[in-house]
């Protein structure tokens, strides 16, 4: 079978929009990496096994997503014109 590729992202942790914040003040998910494999539990051992520093960090839930493309072969999009005026 073809392997399928999968994003693995949590709700754990925090964002700060600034650097001048002191509490995190944005509500996001974090992506944490991906995984490739026939099927979400294939996908979620190779993601383990490329990614073990999260075994030493805090993030606890982990959700996957099949996704097309990494984010490094993805369009990319600006929030904020930077036209300079």
């Amino acid at each position: 079978m073809i392997k399928r590729l999968f994003l693995f992202i949590t709700p754990d942790g925090v964002t700060y929009s600034s650097y001048d914040l002191n509490e995190p003040d944005v509500d996001n998910f974090q992506v944490l990496g991906y995984g490739e494999g026939e099927n979400e539990d294939e996908a979620f051992q190779d993601f383990k096994s490329q990614n073990q520093w999260l075994m030493n960090t805090e993030f606890d839930e982990t959700i996957c997503i099949e996704i097309k493309h990494r984010i490094c072969e993805g369009k990319c999009f600006r929030l904020k014109d930077n036209k300079e005026e």
